[in-house]
């Protein structure tokens, strides 16, 4: 009668009748542990009375909690695995010996141990979500789903190593102990016939654990490698997560989740065409794969929408990460009258959603590709519909709440911005959503938040470009009376410069940069700042003080988007009057990147000034044209 309770469950909760789930499962739970319960000898204890009795009983109770989860009941899940599964507990050595042993429920598994500690997480309480996560690692080393959760939640890789590798060389003992009693016909009997086996146990145990050592070394190298690309990866340590993802990829060639890890870092670090490269790897190995494709969308909406953020100028140095990379709402009618590539990333993000929903429609990943296929198209109602879908699926999604906040900044809303962008940063503490926040704390007029997120990001990651530059940007936009003795600028000036030391090719804290000596009439060092960043001599100076790995920019960021620094130097050569020199500039930068819009837009503003109309004046615009003849002067 228990297997059909069970069976009756499954279907509920295949059918998405978590309720029902419930109810079926609890039913077969009585059955099973009052059957056990009344056979077992020792009944009399108060532990067998609410904990489980039998692995099937076990296995009954982690799915009751799954579809109690599932209802939302997550604090009522969390408390029947903590009856039912009471904590494990550590045990030490007596006298001397201070070796430790972990003491666990003779039924816990694998299973329930990584779903309590989910549990955990989303209750908030990490440092019980911890304790089962180091559990689960005792258990099975290899559990990579729990490595990467610790490492979520801040555990140092040394703790993490220290886990792994006790758990593989018990493994590895275990394994050796085995095939030694079965005489030899096992994996490994080269390894088992150079052991000596004699009637000393004492040597016997010793040399048992000297071939365990040896054999848990090969055995824990791609597993190290992990752990240090997964640690190095969530402490925003984006150049080390990337040496160790490339080694991983280069052992594991065509395994997907490595390729989509690296095409993400690729990403983070501007490196647009490799991470390019690393997605369409991903989909040619395996076309119906669907996680963490939301950011290949993203990605294809930012390279083919503005050709690669040439819009971030016009915004003074601002990017809104999201959705102003291609000019925003303002600019969409000069964009499309220049046919800026928007038929290419509708027809490519439309295959890419099309294929994500025809493999799975239950995961968010492929609303929020629908979402942006709908932004590139200029529909801010269907984009918050579809990405608020995608919401709905999986609350712990952290890139959905991410582009609701900038559809939502880009829509002139900072305040709720703020609410999207902060339930991302609680999920995902990365140095994008503290952008989102900080440029939303600017557009909200609200300096002082906006500074203390800035130097939190850099309490995150400190040796990162991005957050410096955001302290920088933070501190130019803050009032002189929110700054004491008017010293922001200078402050907001240090800051981008050790920015650009940290990473001399970012284009953020450049812009920035030549923003704040635009703004106070400095041309001649606006001008050398950019001709430095054309050159590479600037970064070719600051790569003298910095690692070589900071420089990432430098080989791609610059090479590939040299048109727009073409056009920042020419709008600073409008902006001081030699009309000659910024002619020349918007011409090179056009002839780099024909969609530029940046230069494309400027020079028709120069042409406006030069002709001595008004740039802003729509009605002598048009007089000028019917004077020419409606032809565009170049």
């Amino acid at each position: 009668m228990a297997t059909t309770y069970e069976i009756l469950g499954d279907c509920a909760n295949r059918a998405e009748r978590f309720h029902c789930a419930v109810e079926y499962y609890r039913q077969a739970v009585t059955l099973v542990h009052d059957y056990n319960y009344n056979r077992s000898p020792r009944r009399t204890l108060r532990s067998e009375e609410h904990g489980v009795t039998s692995t099937w009983e076990a296995t009954l109770r982690v799915k009751e909690c799954q579809a109690l989860s599932q209802t939302g009941s997550i604090i009522e899940a969390a408390s029947i695995l903590e009856r039912c599964f009471p904590r494990p507990r550590v045990r030490g050595g007596s006298g001397g010996d201070s070796t430790k042993t972990l003491l666990t429920n003779e039924f816990s598994t694998l299973q329930s141990l990584m779903l309590h500690g989910h549990l955990y997480m989303l209750s908030n309480r990490a440092s019980d979500a911890i304790v089962q996560y180091r559990f689960a690692l005792a258990k099975n080393p290899y559990a990579i789903e729990a490595v990467e959760q610790l490492a979520v939640l801040g555990c140092a890789d040394t703790a993490i190593l220290e886990l792994v590798e006790e758990g593989v060389k018990k493994f590895a003992m275990e394994r050796i102990v085995s095939v030694k009693k079965s005489g030899g016909k096992e994996g490994d009997e080269g390894n088992i016939d150079t052991m000596q086996t004699d009637n000393n146990d004492v040597d016997e145990e010793d040399e048992n654990q000297e071939e365990a050592e040896k054999d848990s070394t090969e055995l824990l190298i791609p597993v190290r490698d992990y752990v240090l690309a997964v640690t190095s990866l969530h402490r925003n340590q984006l150049h080390a997560a990337h040496q160790h993802f490339s080694k991983l990829n280069g052992q594991f060639p065509d395994h997907p989740y490595l390729l989509i890890q690296l095409a993400h870092i690729q990403q983070e670090l501007g490196q647009i065409l490799g991470s390019e490269q690393s997605y369409k790897r991903v989909r040619a190995i395996d076309p119906t794969w669907v996680e963490g494709m939301d950011k290949y969308a993203h990605l294809l909406f930012q390279l083919r929408m503005s050709r690669k953020n040439a819009f971030l100028l016009q915004q003074g140095g601002f990017l809104q990460y999201q959705y102003s990379c291609h000019g925003g709402r303002e600019s969409s009618n000069s964009l499309d009258k220049n046919n800026m590539g928007t038929c290419d990333v509708e027809l490519e993000l439309g295959q890419l959603c099309a294929d994500l929903l025809d493999a799975e429609d239950k995961r968010p990943e492929p609303w929020v590709c629908l979402s942006l296929y709908h932004l590139a198209r200029e529909d801010h109602e269907k984009s918050i519909a579809f990405v608020d879908k995608a919401i709905s699926l999986d609350q712990q999604h952290a890139f959905a709440h991410y582009l609701r906040g900038s559809i939502l900044l880009s829509s002139h809303r900072p305040e709720h911005a703020v609410v999207s962008f902060f339930r991302a940063n609680d999920l995902q503490r990365d140095i994008p959503s503290y952008e989102g926040l900080v440029e939303s704390y600017l557009a909200a007029s609200k300096f002082k938040e906006a500074i203390c997120t800035a130097k939190e990001a850099i309490s995150q990651a400190p040796r990162d470009a991005r957050a410096t530059t955001l302290v920088g940007l933070a501190l130019a936009q803050a009032p002189p009376n929110q700054q004491g003795a008017g010293e922001g600028k200078d402050r907001a000036k240090r800051a981008l410069r050790k920015a650009m030391e940290i990473d001399p090719g970012a284009p953020r804290p450049l812009f920035a940069l030549v923003d704040i000596y635009a703004s106070e009439g400095n041309f001649e060092t606006c001008v050398k700042l950019l001709q430095d960043g054309i050159d590479g001599t600037g970064a070719t100076k600051e790569s003298s003080r910095t690692p070589s790995t900071a420089s990432s920019h430098t080989n791609t960021w610059v090479k590939e988007h040299g048109d727009i620094i073409q056009a920042k130097l020419a709008e600073i050569y409008t902006l001081d009057e030699k009309y000659d020199s910024a002619l020349e500039c918007y011409h090179t930068a056009i002839s780099m990147n024909p969609h530029n819009g940046l230069a494309v837009q400027g020079l028709e503003r120069l042409e406006k000034i030069m002709r001595g109309l008004d740039p802003d004046d729509d009605e002598m615009q048009e007089e000028a044209s019917e004077e020419y003849g409606g032809e565009e002067y170049y």
